[in-house]
């Protein structure tokens, strides 16, 4: 597992997990799954995140998109 501590969350790349290459982003009482394709997009949103915490997620994952990608292919080839 990877992570990236930022603002109050958690981005999170799992070794153990299944495609399409996607980060998990953790906040208190939420968890978002984004895909890590040029434009960020969210997959599942579990929780009750608010719509900022959403954003805010998107735009972290967005600027640590590269680094997160390195651990996806790192963990999955």
């Amino acid at each position: 597992m990877s992570i990236i501590r930022v603002n109050n969350s958690r981005l999170v790349v799992y070794g153990n997990d299944h495609p399409p290459p996607h980060a998990h982003a953790l906040g208190a009482g939420w968890e978002l799954r984004i895909a890590l394709t040029e434009q960020p997009s969210l997959l599942t949103v579990a929780g009750s995140p608010k719509r900022q915490e959403i954003a805010l997620a998107l735009l972290d994952v967005q600027q640590h998109l590269t680094a997160l990608r390195d651990f996806w292919k790192e963990y999955h080839g």
